[in-house]
């Protein structure tokens, strides 16, 4: 199975989740701060007028893709690809993980509401997770360096992020080199279905984005014959 896809310019990773643990498990024996980030259409639509963000996706140790579409639309056929991407199965698989070895996350949201929506759902799921903390980017009424520094003190092993792109890559882009911990995850904003949030109006919006997602597929294939 091919390990890289090509879409709208951009390289992204096609790794089966098994093939991502594996990366995972060497992320937490690194020295570094590895990073790890959910690509979805709406992100991929952004990045194609948004050069920084573009480049943001690129430097991504590894991307995880979250929409099937956007595999079928890079040509992966693979049965199994497209179920696993369908199911969440690498977010399921590595919120176990994180669960069964007790790691301990720092959550970074951009408000107080979304971050109590996942500290709700780490609670409900995943008990054995330790939150060594958590902060609303909302909150912060300077530069961003107060947050770095309270990430910094909690030590986590992990940070979990569910702030919106682009803002979320911006701040991993001025702050990577920054952040004491083994990995950041960027878990998007699917990664729990959200209360109140209709099923209609859900599959409507991605309707919308599959069709803009084709549409710049078509450009882009254009301009280069």
């Amino acid at each position: 199975m091919i390990k890289k896809i090509e879409i709208l310019g951009m390289e992204l990773d096609n790794y089966t989740v098994r093939e991502s643990m594996g990366q995972i498990e060497g992320f937490l024996t690194n020295t570094i701060m590895n990073t790890v980030g959910t690509v979805s259409m709406d992100i991929l639509v952004k990045a194609q007028e948004d050069s920084r963000l573009k480049k943001c996706i690129e430097n991504l140790d590894l991307v995880i893709i979250s929409d099937k579409e956007i595999l079928k639309a890079a040509g992966v056929a693979a049965e199994q690809r497209i179920q696993e991407t369908v199911d969440n199965e690498f977010q399921k698989e590595f919120m176990r993980r994180a669960d069964r070895n007790r790691r301990s996350v720092y959550l970074l949201g951009d408000t107080t509401e979304n971050l109590e929506i996942l500290q709700e759902f780490l609670e409900e799921n995943y008990d054995r997770i330790h939150i060594a903390g958590v902060y609303a980017l909302s909150d912060c009424t300077g530069d961003y360096d107060t947050v770095v520094n309270e990430i910094n003190i909690a030590e986590p092993d992990i940070i979990l992020s569910v702030v919106p792109a682009p803002e979320q890559e911006y701040f991993l882009e001025d702050n990577r080199e920054k952040l004491n911990a083994k990995i950041w995850y960027s878990l998007g904003k699917n990664y729990t279905s959200r209360k109140g949030v209709s099923e209609v109006a859900g599959f409507a919006k991605k309707l919308i984005q599959k069709s803009v997602m084709h549409s710049m597929l078509a450009r882009y294939n254009k301009k280069d014959e």
